[in-house]
């Protein structure tokens, strides 16, 4: 049977020096009351020995632990990968760690993740949550804990933690307008269009310019599906084949607007002659349908690296939360 390195400890380091683990941990950390000279041959025995400090324990020392939490719905999504990708390197350029856990869409993983993060002792969490206030008990707890949040991409209603996100809105009226403007009226939206903020603004943001341009808005072109290919598949073959004449989509995110396009190829239609695609996200997973479709470029990267500046800015400010605002970063409408 293999027999395994047991990991040295400030007992072994202080065996060594013939002192107290006491003496070993305050001249690892550089305290006054440690001779320089006990300092240096105490890190000198550590490093022999291959000494790893234990971060968790250090923390509850120190109270901090220098790592940022990241919560995700998704990691098939490259918006999410991209913006995870900005948080990772800004985090690191000032000295913090990232963590990062999915939730998929589900409030008690959700629930669980957010508890984990509390345990090792995160000293703040980058939000992109479920929605819906089912977990609000558990953002509460965790801010009187004092864990800093701060939410990106979706904002959650009535806690007051700043955001980074885009318009939603705006993008999606600006999505819709670019579409009309290519001579389409019949034009579905796709995707949730309650609970979740984003998905309820980009609704609004879709009406809105349907309105400004004299088109009536037509409940019998809002196809309400779950966040994923299969059920967007599925809707959206059911209702091909009621016969309903279509010639825009607008989607709330990239795996659905695969699943439909998909659906819209195999009954023999023509992307973009004969449905024009417009989506959220600037999504890898779109391009595998090897049509042409409009995307709204969200920067993702922007918003990971502007969310850990604005988490840290809470966790090293001196002065009230209240001088730091929300950030709103811009978007753009891209033809693919």
């Amino acid at each position: 049977m293999k027999k395994y390195r047991k990991k040295v400890t400030l007992k072994d380091i202080a065996a060594t020096l013939d002192v107290t683990t006491a003496t070993v941990s305050k001249a690892l950390r550089n305290s006054n009351d440690i001779s320089f000279e006990m300092k240096e041959k105490t890190k000198k025995i550590a490093k022999e020995l291959g000494y790893r400090p234990n971060i968790l324990a250090r923390s509850l020392i120190g109270n901090s632990s220098k790592i940022l939490g990241v919560l995700i719905p998704d990691l098939r999504i490259s918006f999410f990968s991209e913006a995870v990708r900005g948080m990772y390197e800004e985090a690191n350029r000032k000295g913090y760690e990232i963590i990062l856990m999915v939730h998929d869409e589900k409030r008690e993983k959700e629930k669980e993740k957010l508890e984990f993060l509390s345990d090792i002792h995160v000293d703040g969490i980058l939000l992109d949550a479920v929605g819906g206030k089912g977990n609000y008990s558990v953002f509460k707890k965790l801010t009187e804990e004092g864990i800093k949040f701060v939410c990106w991409d979706r904002k959650l209603d009535d806690l007051e933690y700043k955001s980074v996100t885009i318009d939603d809105k705006k993008a999606s009226y600006h999505l819709t307008k670019k579409m009309i403007s290519q001579g389409r009226e019949n034009i579905v939206f796709l995707g949730p269009n309650t609970g979740i903020p984003v998905a309820m603004d980009r609704f609004e943001g879709y009406k809105t310019a349907l309105k400004e341009h004299g088109i009536s808005f037509n409940h019998s072109l809002v196809i309400q599906t779950f966040r994923n290919y299969h059920d967007s598949y599925k809707k959206m073959n059911s209702f091909l084949e009621k016969g309903i004449k279509i010639d825009g989509l607008v989607s709330v995110g990239g795996l659905i607007t695969y699943g439909a396009g998909k659906a819209i190829l195999d009954h023999n239609l023509s992307i973009p002659e004969d449905i024009l695609l417009g989506e959220f996200g600037d999504n890898d997973i779109v391009n595998r349908l090897g049509v042409p479709f409009y995307t709204v470029n969200q920067n993702p990267y922007k918003i990971g690296r502007a969310a850990v500046d604005l988490l840290i800015s809470q966790l090293e400010s001196k002065c009230k939360e209240d001088h730091l605002l929300d950030i709103v970063i811009e978007s753009e409408v891209l033809e693919r």
